[in-house]
This record gives structure tokens, C-alpha cells and sequence, in this order.
């Protein structure tokens, strides 16, 4: 029964239809076509989508140039209003960006890893350094040209500081500060981190014109003139 189960839809339909004498010349004759509306019902939305195939989509918006023009255009507007206010005349302006995929990508790792992830890999892989994101390293050196600060915030543990500031460095990225999360601090966001890392930038004096992060939790909380979110299809942190 089992093995009948599995058996393709055409072999399925011949072994019926012997079993109830049909010839086979008639066996052999094409099925009609599906007739509408049955074919063209939708989806339940109860049906999920399938991981393969979402997976591909994902790799196929990466690497077909999809996801870099999308980050140009977000990263141009975002530079377009760094300019309108320092010409306003921004007292001591900075710009606040997210680490992981805002300022360096994961994409490598995480298709080589199913999109999955386990702390050892990815701190071996963090050891040895991610890839700028070419549009928010463009974003950046504007910045420092601007005479703007570029500050890090990042829901990384402070014993990556040492790598990650290399790795930011080493890439190309000018730092003017780097706040990463304290080990003792578990709570369930990280919004409250970030956000009150961005007000401790403003005690220093500092208007932070834009925080640009790949999460939503990377922006929510306020301290920042503007928000950009940034795609990331592959993974959701609160």
C-alpha cells in the first residue's frame, strides 16, 4: 500500500484503470485540463509556505542584486537628510548604525549554515570578520566627511568588542564610539539596550540625526531624529 501511495499520479491512474479492464490505448489518453474556478482557487491562508522554496527566493533576492539596489535606494535618503542638517546646522551630529547586517553582512554564513544558526560557528566566523555592506559603508565615509560621528550600537556581547572593532576597522569603517550589550543583561529585547545606549550618546552632546538598523528592534525606543529599517529576510531578533 505503501509503495502504491507513493507512485506517481500517471502510474497510479494506469494501475486503476487495468484494474477495471479499461484498454490500454484508452489508458494512454491525457487527462483533461483542470477546468476553472477548481484551478484557480486561492490558497488557504492557513498553508504555509515552503521552506525550500523560501530559501531560494532568499538567495535569489541576495544574488541577483535585489537586496544591495534596495539598501542603495533606503541608505541615499538616509544620506540625502544627513546633509539637510548639517547645512541646518546640527549642533555636534551623529549617526548611529546596527552591526549585523546593517554595517557588515551574514549572508555568506548564513547560506552556508541553512540559514540556521549556533553560537560556535558564528563567533568562529565573527573572529575572522564579516564583509562591509557597501552601501552603509558608503553612508558612513560620507559621514565622517561631513565631520558627522559614526557611533555602533549592537545587541553583540562586550567580549566582542576587540573583534568587532577590528572587523569594523578592517573593512573600511570609521568609529567614533562602540556600544555593545552587557553579559548580565537578559532581557527578553533588546530595545531597551539600544535605545538607552542612544540616549547615553545624547548626554554626550550629540544629536543623533538617524539610527539605521536590520531589525525593528534596533530602532524602536526614540532617541534619533530619523529611523531606517533595513531588509533582512533571513532571521527576526526582538
Amino acid at each position: 500500500m505503501t509503495s502504491l501511495l507513493r507512485a506517481p499520479a500517471a502510474a497510479l491512474a494506469l494501475v486503476v484503470a487495468a484494474s477495471l479492464g479499461i484498454p490500454a490505448a484508452a489508458q494512454s489518453v491525457a487527462p483533461p485540463t483542470c477546468p476553472a474556478p477548481p484551478c484557480t482557487a486561492p490558497i488557504a491562508s492557513s498553508q504555509l509556505p515552503n521552506l525550500g522554496q523560501v530559501k531560494h527566493e532568499i538567495e535569489t533576492y541576495y544574488e541577483d542584486g535585489s537586496y544591495a539596489a534596495e539598501v542603495q535606494t533606503i541608505e541615499a535618503d538616509a544620506q540625502r537628510y544627513l546633509d539637510q542638517r548639517v547645512q541646518a546646522g546640527a549642533r555636534k551630529p551623529a549617526l548611529v548604525l546596527d552591526i549585523d547586517d546593517t554595517a557588515l553582512s551574514s549572508y555568506v554564513y548564513e547560506k552556508a549554515h541553512d540559514f540556521g544558526y549556533d553560537p560556535v560557528s558564528w563567533n568562529a566566523q565573527a573572529a575572522t570578520g564579516f564583509p562591509a555592506i557597501a552601501p552603509t559603508l558608503a553612508l558612513a565615509r560620507h559621514a565622517e566627511a561631513e565631520h558627522i560621528a559614526v557611533l555602533f550600537v549592537t545587541g553583540r556581547r562586550t567580549g566582542q568588542d576587540g573583534i568587532t572593532r577590528a572587523n569594523l576597522l578592517g573593512v573600511g569603517y570609521p568609529v567614533d564610539g562602540l556600544y555593545l550589550r552587557p553579559p548580565d543583561d537578559h532581557a527578553p529585547s533588546v530595545v531597551p539596550f539600544k535605545s538607552s545606549a542612544r540616549a547615553a550618546i545624547e548626554t554626550q552632546g550629540y544629536t543623533v540625526l538617524e539610527t539605521i538598523g536590520d531589525q525593528w528592534s534596533d530602532l524602536e525606543g526614540g532617541h534619533a531624529e530619523r529611523a531606517y529599517k533595513l531588509p533582512n529576510p533571513m532571521y527576526f531578533l526582538p
